[in-house]
C-alpha cells in the first residue's frame, strides 16, 4: 500500500474548509491532512479541529510550509491575488499544486506556472470542481443521445448557462476590494466558462457585457457578466450557435434558472443549483460525503425536455433526471493518481489557462465602451484578438501602386489603427501597421480618427487609398499587372522614391530612408538639415554632413518652397537640442538597394535630441521631393540627329511641359509620300473591331431607316460613323507623320552640313561661329503642333466658366457677389452638358475642378483643426493666427458661397464619383 500524500491547505477560509479538507479527511488512504496555513489561529487547535475535531500542524506563515519537507502536496486556497505567487513559490520549492480557481489573475502567470511545473515534473492542477456537479453530469448525457432517441435535442443553436443570485449589499471581504482577479467574472465565470468550453470547444468570437450594477462598492469590481461564445456554422456544425454565460448579483426568482438548452429538435431547462455546496457546508463529518444521499439532487429540480413530435407541431414534455450524483471527490481521487501513479489529469492546466484566457477577451470586449463589439480569437496567429463589431460595415482598400483593390470587414466603431489591422489581414503581402499610410480625402487619416466619424451616412461608398512603405511588407506584395493592361501612369522622377513615411513625433515609424537621389542645388540648406537629423537619430558621428548654414542658402530654398506651393517650416530654423544618453535605438538595414534606418526598440521614449529630428524629417522628405527646375546649358557642340521615342510628348503632356518637337533647321523638304508610311503604321487590329461594329450598327441603321427618302437621316448616319471611326484612323497617320519627320531629323542635317562646307578632314567639326542657316517656314507642320492644337481647343471647352468662378472665390472676403440667377444656372448646366460629351473635355474639366476642391478642403482643415491638437504630420498646432485669419475670412464670405463650399469639403472628390 503506497503512502497517503502528505497536504498542506494554504487557506482555511470558505475555500479551505468547505472544497478542501474534507476531501482530504474523507480519503486517508489517498492524502494526509498534515498541515494548513493559518496565520491567526484562534484556538489551539485552528479551524479545522474546531470544524472537524482534527488535529494537524499550523504553519502561520508561508516560508514555513515551504521548508517543510515532509509537505507534499500544496492546495493554495487563499485569495485570488495570492494564487499566483504561492503557487509559483509551491513549485519552486518542489511540490504540488492544487490550484483554486481562478487559477491566475492573467494568462502570462498561467502559463508561467505551467512551464514551471512541467520544468520541474510537478502536478499542477486547477481546482475545476464544477465539472462533477449533478446537474452538469446529466446535461452532458443528454447532449450524447443520438439524434434518433425520443428526448434527444437534435442539432444545438442555443445553450445557455446562468449562476444568478440577489444580493444588494456587500459582504465587506476581500472579494469586494480592486484586487487583481476581483469581480464576479472571475469567481463565478470561471466555472461556467470552464463547462461551456468542455462541451463545445474554443470559439470563433466572444462578446462581453461586465458591469458594476449595483453601484456599490469599488466600480471596478464586476457584479454582473453576459458572455456571449460565438461557433459559426462548418462541417460539423450546420447551424451558427451561441454559448450564453450569464451571472446577475440581482435576479429576483423563487428558483433561479440554471440552465436552458435549445436544439432543433427540443429544449432542456434546468431550475436550481447543484446542492453540494451547501450539504458541505453543514456535514457533520467528512465521511458523510461518502454516503449515497450526498450530492444527490431533489427531483424537484430536475430538468425538464420539451420535444416535437412527428407532425412537427405538438410538443411533448418529460423529466430530464439528474440521476448521477455529483462527484466533486472525483477530482481529489484523480489528483492522487496523477502524483502517485501518473495518471491523465482530467483538469489539465491547458484547460484551465484557456479560463482565464477567456475572462481577459472578456474585460477587453467589455471595456470597448459597451458598444456591441466583438473580439475574433485568432490563435492560430499568435497574436491579441482584433476587435469586430456586430454592425460591420465594408470599407474598399485602394492600393494604386500596385494596381490592387480588396474589400475589408469592420466595425461601424472602428479607429483607423483597427482598419490598418484588418488591411494586415485582409490584404496580400501582409504590410504591417506602423508601415501603412491610408489616404482619405486628400490628407492621410491618423489612428486615433473613427470610422463612423468619417461616413456619417450610410450611402456615402467607403473607399480609402493605401501606400505602403517598401519595408513593411511581411512577404511578398501584390503582383503589379503589365504595362499593357494598365492605363498609362506618369513617370516616376529619377530623385523620387516610390513611397516616404511621413514620422510622427509621437509614434516614431519602423523605418526611415536614410540614402537620398541628389536634389536640387536650391535645396542644399533642406538637405543639410535633413543629413544632420538622420545623424542625430541614428546616432552616427560619422555620417557625412554637408553643413549650409549661411542666410543666403535658407533664402533660396525657402524662395524654392514657395514657388512650389510650400510654406517654410519654422522647425528648420531651430538649433538642434544636445545629445544625452538612452532614447531610441536605430540599425541600418538595406531593401532593394536602398537604405533604412529600422527601429529596433519600438517600446522606447526618444530623446529631445531624436525628437527634434524627427520633427525636422517630417518635412524634409516631403520638402525634397519637389521636382528640381531642370536647366539646359547653352553648348557649341553640332547636334545630333536622335530620333524622338513615340511616347515622350505624351509623358510631358501628362507633365504638364512643352512637347518635343522636330528642329526647324532640319526639315527643308518635307516629304509628300508621308501618308504611305502613315498607313502603314496604322495598326489593323485595333482598327477591325470597332470597324465592324460599326458595320453592324450601321446596317441595322440602314434597315429600319431609308436615307434616300429622307437625306437628313443619310447625312447623320455619315457622320456618326466619320465621329466613330476617326479616333483609330488619326492615331495611325500620327504615327506615320511622327515617324517620318524624325526619319528627316535624322537625315536632314548631313545633307545641309555637306552642302555648305568643302571636303576636308574638318568638315565634321565646324566651328562654334559657323553660320546657320534662316529658320524654315514650314517647321509647323510636325505631327506635334496638331496635337498641341487640338490640346489647346480641349482645354479652352473644358475651362468654361472656370475663370469666371474663380474670381468669384478669390473676391476680398466682405464683397456681397450676387448669387447667379437660376437662368444662369440652367445656361451654364446646358453648355456643360454639350461641352462635355468628349472624354476628353470632361477630364480636363475635372482636373481643374480637382486643383479648386483641393485649396478648398485645405482651407477647410486648417480652419476646423482644434487649437493646441497634434497635427497629422505629429506637430504641435502653432498656427492659430492662420487658423483665425482662415475663419473671418470664411464668415466674410457671401452664404451661397459657404454653402458651395461646405458642399465641397462634405462630398468626394470629384473625379470619385463615377
Amino acid at each position: 500500500m503506497e503512502k497517503a500524500i502528505n497536504t498542506c491547505v494554504l487557506g482555511v477560509g470558505l475555500a479551505g474548509l468547505t472544497f478542501h479538507v474534507p476531501f482530504i479527511l474523507a480519503l486517508p488512504e489517498v492524502f494526509t491532512l498534515h498541515s494548513v496555513l493559518e496565520r491567526n489561529p484562534q484556538s489551539s487547535g485552528g479551524k479545522v479541529h474546531d470544524r472537524f475535531g482534527v488535529t494537524a500542524k499550523i504553519h502561520r506563515t508561508l516560508e514555513q510550509v515551504l521548508e517543510d519537507i515532509e509537505i507534499e502536496l500544496v492546495i493554495v486556497g487563499t485569495p485570488n491575488q495570492t494564487h499566483y505567487s504561492f503557487a509559483k513559490a509551491a513549485l519552486e520549492a518542489g511540490k504540488h499544486v492544487l490550484v483554486d480557481k481562478p487559477v491566475t489573475a492573467t494568462v502570462e502567470q498561467a502559463k508561467e506556472l505551467g512551464d514551471l511545473a512541467r520544468s520541474k515534473g510537478l502536478v499542477l492542477y486547477g481546482f475545476q470542481n464544477r465539472r462533477w456537479d449533478s446537474d452538469f453530469l446529466a446535461l452532458k448525457r443528454l447532449l450524447a443521445l443520438p439524434k434518433s432517441s425520443p428526448q434527444s435535442l437534435g442539432t444545438l443553436v442555443e445553450f445557455e448557462s446562468h449562476f444568478d443570485r440577489y444580493r444588494k449589499g456587500l459582504k465587506g471581504t476581500w472579494k469586494d476590494k480592486p484586487l487583481p482577479a476581483a469581480g464576479q467574472t472571475y469567481d463565478l465565470g470561471s466555472h461556467l466558462i470552464d463547462q461551456a468550453l468542455t462541451l463545445f470547444g474554443r470559439p470563433d468570437k466572444l462578446t462581453s457585457f461586465i458591469q458594476n450594477v449595483r453601484g456599490v462598492g469599488s466600480p471596478e469590481v464586476d457584479d454582473t457578466f453576459t458572455i456571449h461564445f460565438h461557433y459559426a456554422a462548418g462541417p460539423t456544425r450546420p447551424h451558427p450557435f451561441t454559448a450564453i454565460l450569464r451571472a446577475h448579483i440581482l435576479s429576483v426568482r423563487s428558483a433561479q434558472l440554471r440552465y436552458l438548452v435549445r436544439g432543433t429538435q427540443g429544449t432542456y431547462t434546468k431550475f436550481g443549483l447543484d446542492i453540494q455546496e451547501d450539504q458541505l457546508k453543514v456535514i457533520p463529518a467528512p465521511q458523510a460525503i461518502l454516503e449515497d444521499a450526498y450530492g444527490k439532487e431533489p427531483e424537484t429540480i430536475w430538468g425538464t425536455v420539451e420535444n416535437l413530435e412527428g407532425d412537427n407541431v405538438t410538443v411533448k414534455k418529460s423529466i430530464w433526471p439528474s440521476s448521477d450524483a455529483g462527484q466533486y471527490i472525483e477530482l481529489f481521487k484523480n489528483l492522487g493518481a496523477a502524483i502517485r501513479n501518473k495518471a491523465d489529469l482530467v483538469v489539465k492546466w491547458e484547460e484551465a489557462t484557456a479560463v482565464i484566457e477567456m475572462i481577459e477577451l472578456a474585460h477587453k470586449s467589455s471595456r470597448e465602451v459597451m458598444s456591441h463589439d466583438q473580439i475574433d480569437l485568432l490563435p492560430q496567429r499568435g497574436t491579441l484578438p482584433c476587435l469586430t463589431s456586430m454592425s460591420l460595415v465594408e470599407l474598399r482598400v485602394e492600393l494604386p501602386a500596385y494596381a490592387h483593390s480588396f474589400i475589408i470587414q469592420i466595425p461601424s466603431t472602428s479607429t483607423i489603427r483597427d482598419v490598418k489591422q484588418a488591411i494586415f489581414n485582409s490584404c496580400i503581402g501582409r504590410p504591417r501597421v506602423d508601415g501603412q499610410r491610408i489616404i482619405w480625402r486628400g490628407r492621410y487619416l491618423v489612428d486615433h480618427e473613427n470610422v463612423d466619424e468619417l461616413w456619417k451616412s450610410p450611402d456615402e461608398p467607403r473607399i480609402v487609398h493605401l501606400a505602403v512603405h517598401p519595408s513593411a511588407w511581411s512577404s511578398s506584395p501584390p503582383e503589379v499587372p503589365p504595362p499593357s493592361q494598365t492605363p498609362t501612369q506618369a513617370p516616376i522622377f529619377p530623385h523620387r522614391t516610390p513611397f516616404r513615411e511621413l514620422l510622427q513625433p509621437d509614434r516614431p515609424g519602423i523605418s526611415q530612408i536614410i540614402t537620398l537621389p541628389p536634389s536640387p542645388r536650391a535645396l542644399a540648406y533642406v538637405l543639410s538639415k535633413h543629413q544632420a537629423a538622420l545623424a542625430a537619430l541614428s546616432g552616427d558621428a560619422t555620417m557625412q554632413i554637408n553643413n549650409v548654414e549661411s542666410t543666403a542658402a535658407r533664402t533660396m530654398a525657402a524662395q524654392a518652397i514657395e514657388r512650389h506651393g510650400w510654406a517654410w517650416p519654422t522647425i528648420l530654423d531651430e538649433e538642434f537640442p544636445p545629445a544625452t544618453d538612452g532614447g531610441l535605438k536605430y540599425e541600418r538595414v538595406t531593401h532593394d538597394g536602398q537604405h533604412f534606418l529600422s527601429l529596433t526598440t519600438p517600446l522606447g521614449t526618444p530623446t529631445p535630441l531624436q525628437l527634434h529630428a524627427l520633427k525636422v524629417l517630417s518635412y524634409t522628405f516631403s520638402l525634397l521631393s519637389i521636382p528640381p527646375t531642370v536647366t539646359v546649358p547653352n553648348r557649341t557642340a553640332p547636334s545630333q540627329a536622335v530620333p524622338i521615342p513615340p511616347n515622350v510628348n505624351h509623358l510631358l503632356q501628362q507633365l504638364g511641359l512643352p512637347q518635343m518637337r522636330v528642329a526647324q533647321n532640319q526639315i527643308q523638304n518635307p516629304n509628300p509620300n508621308q501618308i504611305m508610311p502613315a498607313l502603314r503604321e496604322m495598326p489593323l487590329r485595333p482598327l477591325l473591331a470597332p470597324l465592324m461594329m460599326l458595320l453592324f450598327r450601321t446596317l441595322l441603321l440602314l434597315y429600319f431607316v431609308a436615307p434616300a427618302r429622307k437625306p437628313i437621316f443619310g447625312i447623320l448616319i455619315l457622320a456618326w460613323m466619320l465621329y466613330e471611326i476617326w479616333r483609330p484612323i488619326r492615331n495611325g497617320l500620327m504615327r506615320g507623320l511622327r515617324a517620318a519627320a524624325a526619319e528627316n531629323q535624322q537625315n536632314q542635317p548631313l545633307l545641309n552640313v555637306a552642302a555648305r562646307q568643302p571636303r576636308n578632314e574638318h568638315a565634321q567639326n565646324p566651328p562654334a561661329d559657323a553660320p546657320r542657316p534662316p529658320p524654315n517656314p514650314l517647321a509647323g507642320v510636325a505631327a506635334g503642333n496638331i496635337d498641341l492644337q487640338a490640346g489647346a481647343a480641349l482645354d479652352a471647352l473644358a475651362t468654361v466658366n472656370i475663370s469666371g468662378e474663380e474670381r468669384i472665390l478669390n473676391d476680398n472676403p466682405g464683397i456681397n457677389t450676387p448669387e447667379p440667377s437660376f437662368s444662369h444656372k440652367i445656361g451654364t448646366l446646358l453648355s456643360l452638358l454639350v461641352t462635355t460629351i468628349h472624354p476628353a473635355v470632361w477630364n480636363r474639366r475635372r482636373a481643374a475642378l480637382r486643383q479648386r476642391e483641393g485649396r478648398i478642403r485645405t482651407e477647410a482643415n486648417i480652419r476646423d483643426a482644434p487649437a493646441g491638437t497634434e497635427g497629422e504630420d505629429g506637430t504641435n498646432d502653432d498656427r492659430p493666427q492662420l487658423r483665425n485669419a482662415l475663419q473671418e475670412q470664411y464668415n466674410r464670405r457671401p452664404r451661397w458661397i459657404r454653402e458651395y463650399m461646405e458642399r465641397v469639403v462634405a462630398a468626394e472628390w470629384v473625379d470619385d464619383s463615377d
